[in-house]
């Protein structure tokens, strides 16, 4: 299973737990939204840190 995409980058301290927490209760208010894309508006991680997610995800997938 890939690892969410918050623990991904509090693992790799781009992102604190509180601020994954922040990112979280603004997404509870607004179910239709991802994490990365509020994350980004957020300004606690940019776009190029999405890619990245992205990348490791489907290296994971195809292992």
């Amino acid at each position: 299973m890939t690892e969410r995409i918050g623990d991904y980058f509090v693992r790799l301290e781009l992102l604190s737990f509180e601020q994954a927490e922040q990112v979280l209760a603004v997404q509870q208010e607004q179910p239709n939204r991802r994490f990365g894309e509020i994350a980004v508006e957020l300004g606690f991680i940019g776009e190029e840190d999405i890619k990245s997610y992205k990348r490791y995800c489907a290296e994971k997938d195809g292992s």
